[in-house]
């Protein structure tokens, strides 16, 4: 079951991805070219083939699409710096650059910093080229299969994704799934196709599963709130029970008692005690850090370098911390780049939530004009906007809470959520345009035929 359901996905990826590849003109080889880079380097980043086909890492792809993308991006004049989330962005980049020289471990400091020029972009490249609905409904299924796929991978491994550099641990996956869970799930409400609503429910009972394999406490905690909001913005709440209850029921499915003793240990371990003692300890270092760090921090990837001078001689039960992550975002954020990443960061948070809103104001405009004869393609395309934007908002609540317990900022799952929220807004933006220039056109036909039809009835 769980092979036809990767099998399925990833025809109708493959299925979505030659079409936009035939509908393009030969004058847009370049827009069809950064498409297939974005793809190549959401494949690389999340599935690794080069760690399953060791002849592979010698040919360097990852780094050579996004070089290749940062030249094609030079290329087509479409860098957009005035962006918000883009300031926000590139002011992270500066601050890394600043703590360069600076930080205690340089060398960490700086592959977190190319880890991030690679992320920007990437960014870049997403809003630059993605530029209509169809070609965000391909990029969403293609990460969704691809999601699939790791979710196979980890079932079959225990919860891990071998060779992974984001899902190589058991916590790391469940986020990576809680979040492919809330796009699964919004996909499934926007389609109007009966396959494919099977399709994508059925990916979410396999995401779900895969949580469950990996018997991570975080990604049970990350989960729940991501099946309420499913469930608080599904306008059908007859349909959103059914689909919790179906979900659900695949999570009892693969529970067994070991898991739930798991679960109930949230309970039991404490602050005083088990991995809720050793994260409250990193905390504290952490803000104790922070404290000392406030404006700027110590730079990112630096946390775990600069634990010492907060421990004891005895460390945690005989055991020193040092090296370790803060096993927290919030915790990695603050000692690592200050009030300063604390602004920027809170920054983008606040941009997608008023990007959201943005998108729901041209929505309403769209749906309550009068003046179009036939609007039922731009409510459509408006109508797949949201759920996006839906699928997105609860990704990132996932991310952010799963990301209490682990030191994920550094991953590219939160920079691609912003790069595909800022894509949809520039989508909602041109389709309003486009909307208002044929609503304008329709006023004008008005106005004209009037005009006739008083000249008619002078000259009579």
């Amino acid at each position: 079951m769980c092979s036809l359901f990767l099998v399925a996905h990833f025809f109708l990826a493959g299925v979505n991805f030659l079409q936009i590849m035939k509908a393009e003109r030969p004058s847009s080889f370049g827009e069809v070219l950064t498409f297939f880079l974005l793809v190549v380097y959401l494949v690389f980043e999340y599935v690794r083939p080069q760690a399953l086909i060791p002849s592979l890492s010698l040919l360097h792809i990852p780094k050579i699409s996004i070089g290749a993308l940062g030249l094609l991006l030079l290329g087509s004049g479409r860098i957009k710096l005035k962006i918000p989330e883009t300031k926000y962005f590139l002011a992270i980049i500066l601050l890394m650059v600043f703590h360069g020289p600076i930080a205690t471990n340089n060398y960490l400091a700086f592959w977190i910093f190319y880890g991030q020029v690679s992320y920007f972009i990437v960014y870049l490249s997403v809003i630059a080229f993605i530029k209509d609905v169809k070609k965000l409904n391909i990029y969403i299924n293609i990460w969704i299969a691809i999601n699939l796929f790791c979710a196979f991978v980890g079932i079959k491994n225990g919860g891990i994704v071998p060779n992974s550099a984001f899902m190589g641990d058991e916590n790391d996956f469940a986020l990576v799934m809680n979040m492919a869970v809330s796009f699964a799930y919004f996909m499934f409400l926007k389609t109007d196709s009966g396959k494919k609503k099977v399709l994508y429910l059925g990916a979410v009972c396999l995401f779900i599963a895969a949580n469950v394999v990996s018997r991570s406490r975080g990604g049970f905690v990350g989960l729940i709130p991501v099946i309420a909001y499913c469930w608080y913005k599904t306008p059908k709440k007859i349909v959103a029970t059914i689909a919790v209850v179906i979900t659900v029921g695949a999570f009892l499915f693969v529970t067994n008692e070991s898991y739930m003793n798991r679960l109930r240990s949230i309970k039991e371990e404490n602050i005083e005690r088990g991995t809720g003692e050793e994260r409250w300890y990193s905390w504290k270092i952490g803000w104790y850090m922070f404290l000392d760090h406030p404006i700027i921090g110590v730079g990112q990837g630096n946390y775990p370098f600069r634990v010492s001078p907060y421990e004891s001689s005895e460390g945690l039960h005989g055991r020193s911390r040092a090296g370790r992550a803060a096993h927290s975002i919030y915790f990695t954020l603050m000692p690592e780049l200050g009030l300063v990443g604390i602004f920027l960061f809170s920054g983008m948070l606040y941009c997608m939530y008023r990007d959201r809103r943005c998108l729901l104001k041209l929505e309403r405009n769209v749906n309550s004009s009068s003046m179009m004869p036939d609007q039922t393609s731009f409510v459509r395309e408006f109508h797949d906007l949201n759920y996006i934007m839906l699928g997105v908002q609860g990704a990132l609540l996932g991310y952010l809470v799963s990301g209490i317990f682990l030191s994920v900022l550094y991953y590219p799952h939160f920079w691609i959520l912003i790069a595909i929220t800022v894509a949809i807004r520039n989508v909602a933006e041109k389709k309003a345009g486009e909307f208002q220039a044929q609503v304008a056109e329709e006023i004008n036909k008005s106005l004209i035929l009037r005009q006739d039809l008083r000249k008619n009835e002078f000259n009579q």
